[in-house]
């Protein structure tokens, strides 16, 4: 459904526009997204190279490079739709907006939690292949070798 919006919302800048304009448009927000990305790889390689130096290494600095660089790629797809996107992710407030549900989002997805709502134990165990047929066989369960009895 994506690709059929963003194509055609540029059939619909081509009609109400000229053809040409909407191929300009592409090409320009084309340049603009790689000159972005690299822009923000760049800076943010840098900004890593200070931090690790100091022996920090803030989120926040990692979603804001991100953010550029996805900005970056949203602009680089052709169409209008994605390029809304990137403006949107571009506006500092919004982009906060953005990073605080998504950091919400994956927080909360990272517990494990079982039917009740409480978080699972996990029991941990070593396995060992025994035959090629690929069957797990728990090694407490295993005979000792009969030289080790």
């Amino acid at each position: 459904m994506y690709p059929w919006l963003e194509l055609w919302s540029l059939i619909q800048l081509g009609i109400e526009t000229s053809p040409g304009l909407a191929l300009m448009w592409v090409l320009g927000a084309l340049v603009m997204g790689s000159a972005l990305m690299r822009w923000a790889g760049r800076s943010s390689l840098q900004r890593l190279a200070q931090a690790s130096a100091g022996g920090t290494l803030p989120e926040q600095l990692l979603m804001a490079d991100f953010a550029l660089i996805l900005s970056g790629l949203l602009l680089a797809i052709p169409g209008l739709v994605s390029d809304l996107l990137a403006v949107l992710i571009l506006i500092k407030p919004l982009r906060h907006l953005a990073a605080t549900v998504l950091a919400s989002r994956v927080v909360a997805s990272t517990f494990h939690t079982g039917a009740n709502g409480r978080q699972e134990d996990i029991i941990e165990g070593e396995f060992s292949v025994t035959e090629a047929t690929g069957h797990l066989e728990h090694i407490s369960d295993r005979e000792p070798p009969d030289d080790q009895k």
